[in-house]
């Protein structure tokens, strides 16, 4: 209950009167008009929504805030490797992608028809594909064994390009040189995907921290939504606690002229139920 200094009619000998409770003042507006206790009620329901929004939403960002903080200790282990695994993925792909036509051609040497010149191209692709992942997995692992897979695929790397230089010799190009350079291109080439697809492996996050990265952006967007509910909410209540005082501005202004400042700011706690956001 709040005291206030209230003046004599003449302006002389002041005296603390209290403020009267908002509570009643409350219960006596409503009964004067259903409508006026219908807007209570959906103000009390606003109030709740706000408290039930709030909650949710620091569950989620607080949620989002513990998703975010393993995917940093994730990513500060492997600080080299922080690229989106899917784009470097296909990054990698792609270099294999490229070295299609190569194989095809390396191919053509030793297949008697084109379903197992297919079959051949399509084994040679995957022989690279291979060699660019165990250079991968290996090469934080095993050293030795790193060695050894590059020693492999730079001899398989050659073969193909002998392979090459046999069937463009073979083919109507013209003179052994031509054929030659042919095949030292399309094996440079080969060679330059090959490094380029490992380095984009390389470059690519952990798959552990590829998973917590995406839990970490769906539990910040959940704690977005959350933020924008919550912000629907007090909007909601704004204008229901506003659409309330200006109805009830009127018998505060005829019962309590002096002191109107005062009683819609205790009536203001008393519908937020606090102090208002």
């Amino acid at each position: 209950m709040t005291a206030t200094n209230l003046g004599s009619a003449d302006g002389r000998d002041p005296v603390m009167t209290p403020l009267p409770d908002v509570t009643g003042v409350v219960l006596e507006f409503n009964d004067a008009n259903p409508a006026y206790q219908s807007l209570w009620e959906r103000i009390r329901q606003a109030r709740d929504d706000v408290l039930s929004a709030g909650a949710h939403y620091r569950r989620a960002r607080g949620f989002a805030s513990q998703q975010q903080g393993a995917y940093k200790i994730l990513q500060n282990l492997h600080r080299e490797r922080t690229a989106p695994l899917g784009r470097q993925l296909a990054i990698a792909a792609l270099t294999v992608v490229l070295d299609a036509v190569a194989c095809w051609f390396a191919a053509q040497a030793i297949g008697d028809d084109q379903l197992e010149t297919f079959a051949w191209a399509g084994l040679f692709l995957a022989v690279l594909a291979s060699g660019e992942v165990a250079l991968d997995y290996y090469r934080d692992r095993s050293m030795r064994a790193w060695r050894l897979v590059l020693a492999g695929l730079s001899a398989f790397v050659v073969g193909l390009g002998v392979l090459r230089y046999l069937f463009l010799s073979t083919v109507g190009v013209t003179g052994y040189q031509t054929a030659r350079v042919g095949a030292v291109l399309f094996t440079a080439a080969t060679a330059v995907f090959l490094l380029v697809g490992y380095r984009a492996l390389r470059a690519a996050e952990k798959p552990a921290a590829w998973r917590a990265r995406l839990a970490a952006r769906r539990a910040g967007r959940a704690a977005d939504q959350a933020a924008e509910r919550l912000t629907a909410c007090l909007d909601d209540q704004h204008r229901h606690v506003g659409a309330y005082l200006s109805e009830i501005r009127g018998t505060l202004l005829s019962e309590y002229p002096r002191h109107l400042d005062q009683m819609e700011d205790a009536l203001r706690k008393h519908l937020y139920g606090s102090e208002p956001s």
